[in-house]
């Protein structure tokens, strides 16, 4: 068992892709860090209500000896630049900055978060011995895509928006080069097509461990048939994989603001600590 350190946090901008980047850096207070552990945030939406939970574990994991940055994308959150204007191309060229500031000699976890863990093959093209941490995460970018889709046709079933029936739908719209705006975030047809585009495929030679949690509100759940298809072949090639279902709300979805301590401790444990 590993004893709690003090912690210290501090709020940065840095230079990025599409001006000044937000950063939030959680580590132990007055002392070496283990190792590195980077974020890469849900959407939109999901990215709001996932922040406190985010927040909690980047306590815990500094607690534990870890340096934490939680850097909010381009376009997002705190960070400057509107979502119409974020690129997918940008932002992981940010989040490969990051990866090459991390020190070379030890530990790095890249930690995505729904959507966020798309981009995470491409970090470890840059550090093919990086360890990933995954909360419930999006293994294709053209299901994530028809999310946002359906909360446009969700809003105009309930009235939000008027349709007509010379309208095109989002998708027609997106096709043509337009922006369109869905669930209150405007999204370009650039960065959907890039999304649509976006599979979780691990690059060869990557060989870090794997830690992959997802959550089920319900007793008899299983994981998903997408995790237990991509987790039995990783362990097929020789990887090493842990699945994991904690039972708690689904947070990134929820109507209010909540809290699943279950994750929080088990990705503790498959993180570990000094």
């Amino acid at each position: 068992m590993t004893t709690a350190r003090p912690v210290a946090q501090a709020a940065r901008f840095v230079p990025g892709s599409g001006g000044h980047r937000f950063v939030m850096i959680t580590e132990p207070a007055g002392g070496q860090a283990i190792g590195t552990v980077l974020w890469a945030h849900a959407f939109a939406e999901e990215m709001n209500k996932s922040r406190r939970m985010c927040a909690r574990l980047a306590r815990g994991l500094a607690q534990a000896g870890w340096r934490v940055l939680q850097s909010d994308l381009a376009g997002c959150g705190d960070s400057a630049g509107e979502f119409r204007a974020a690129r997918w191309a940008d932002w992981i060229a940010d989040l490969r900055d990051e990866v090459r500031g991390a020190d070379p000699d030890r530990p790095l976890w890249l930690w995505g978060v729904r959507a966020g863990a798309l981009l995470l093959p491409a970090l470890l093209e840059t550090r093919p011995d990086a360890h990933l941490l995954l909360w419930q995460p999006a293994v294709s970018g053209a299901g994530v895509l028809q999310q946002f889709l359906r909360l446009h046709a969700g809003a105009r079933i309930v009235g939000a928006e008027k349709a007509t029936p010379a309208d095109r739908t989002p998708a027609q719209r997106l096709s043509d080069g337009e922006t369109v705006e869905l669930g209150g975030y405007e999204l370009a047809p650039e960065l959907a097509a890039a999304l649509k585009q976006a599979e979780f495929k691990l690059p060869p030679g990557a060989g870090g461990r794997i830690a992959w949690l997802e959550v089920a509100h319900t007793d008899n759940a299983e994981p998903s048939a997408a995790a237990q298809r991509l987790v039995s072949g990783w362990r097929e090639a020789g990887r090493e994989v842990s699945l994991d279902l904690v039972h708690g709300p689904q947070f990134w979805q929820t109507q209010e603001i909540e809290d699943c301590d279950a994750l929080i401790s088990s990705s503790l444990e498959r993180v570990g600590g000094a």
